[in-house]
């Protein structure tokens, strides 16, 4: 609910209104499309929405369309919704929409130095919200939304790695540069290398006879990076004196954001199974491209990883084991807690 409402804490006050929008309250503009039928939204409900963000400057700019992704869940409060948002958005009905106005002048005066560059004065920050559903039971939205993911999420991994593909056509010298580097180390040193859809290479020294990974996967791994120039190990999970000997868990669909490991990884996983020892080859633009990573990783580091995918599962069995787990941590922790009970009370009868 936050991040959907950012903007409105950066709103001050906005231009009077014209082409249709009324004026809300604290000077919001609104347009509100009457498409929908059935109930009105009601307080503590919870309305699944579609969020397109535009930009209007010389020529219209999407910033966010949740299209792309999958709608949004979320509960219909004044708590966790600005009071100017909700005194709008009560009118709703499912399927219809509402457009909200800001000025960029408004949005510059507030977030000064943090407005995005292409940002002119006199433009507008378009917000488009559709109402799809509306849910009285957190059961009811959870269920929902597991069905929105199954569906949406093998198209957003699609799309991400088109848009993670298109990102690398932007580097196709730096990334020639650096697969001459690495294959020349290949050749220099005997090894032999497999290359994935992006560039990353990869040497398989056990061959898994696991799970194979997918975009649905969530992959235990086990890791020692050092870079290709230097062979300086930078990070591991298997070194204790890097402070997280632990297995690292990979959900293979996060391809961007928190969360998610660099591309090259991604390039490398998609190939191997469940058991599989290999060693990564990986182009800087694999990996930390030019901002480098702390004072080892420099700009344009070529990177090695030798790796052991431990465990590979779907998301649905992994939710299913930790679900297990938090039960079975829950009973320990009530038969703690009686144990204690039964304990005191015998210490009070004597």
């Amino acid at each position: 609910m936050k991040q959907f409402f950012y903007l409105a804490f950066c709103i001050l006050a906005l231009t009077a209104c014209t082409g249709g929008f009324k004026k809300g309250e604290k000077g919001l503009e609104y347009k509100l499309i009457a498409n929908g039928s059935g109930n009105k939204i009601n307080y503590g409900d919870f309305i699944q929405l579609h969020v397109k963000q535009v930009y209007s400057g010389t020529k219209d700019t999407v910033l966010y369309d949740s299209h792309d992704f999958m709608p949004r869940i979320q509960v219909f409060d004044s708590v966790n919704t600005p009071l100017e948002y909700f005194k709008v958005m009560r009118n709703l009905r499912i399927g219809d929409s509402l457009v909200i106005r800001i000025p960029s002048d408004s949005l510059m005066k507030r977030m000064g130095d943090q407005i995005p560059s292409f940002m002119k004065k006199g433009k507008f920050m378009y917000t488009h919200v559709t109402l799809k559903n509306i849910f009285k039971t957190r059961e009811q939205a959870d269920s929902a939304n597991k069905a929105e993911r199954i569906i949406m999420k093998p198209n957003l991994f699609k799309k991400q790695m088109e848009d993670i593909g298109k990102e690398l056509a932007k580097n196709k010298e730096q990334l020639a540069k650096d697969d001459k580097i690495i294959a020349d180390y290949l050749t220099r040193n005997n090894i032999k290398a497999q290359k994935g859809k992006w560039g990353t290479y990869i040497s398989v020294q056990t061959e898994g006879t696991g799970e194979s990974i997918n975009f649905n996967s969530i992959a235990t791994v086990n890791y020692t990076g050092r870079t290709l120039d230097s062979a300086i190990v930078f990070d591991s999970n298997v070194d204790p004196k890097f402070q997280h000997a632990q297995p690292y868990e990979v959900k293979i669909w996060e391809l961007m954001g928190q969360g998610s490991v660099i591309p090259g990884w991604t390039d490398a996983l998609l190939q191997l199974k469940g058991g599989s020892k290999a060693t990564l080859y990986i182009p800087s633009s694999l990996g930390y491209g030019t901002q480098g990573n702390g004072g080892v990783i420099k700009p344009n580091t070529n990177l090695i990883f030798d790796i052991e995918v431990k465990d590979v599962v779907s998301e649905e069995a992994y939710t299913a084991k930790q679900q297990k787990l938090q039960e079975e941590q829950m009973r320990k922790m009530q038969e703690q807690e009686k144990a204690r009970t039964d304990s005191i009370e015998k210490a009070m009868k004597k």
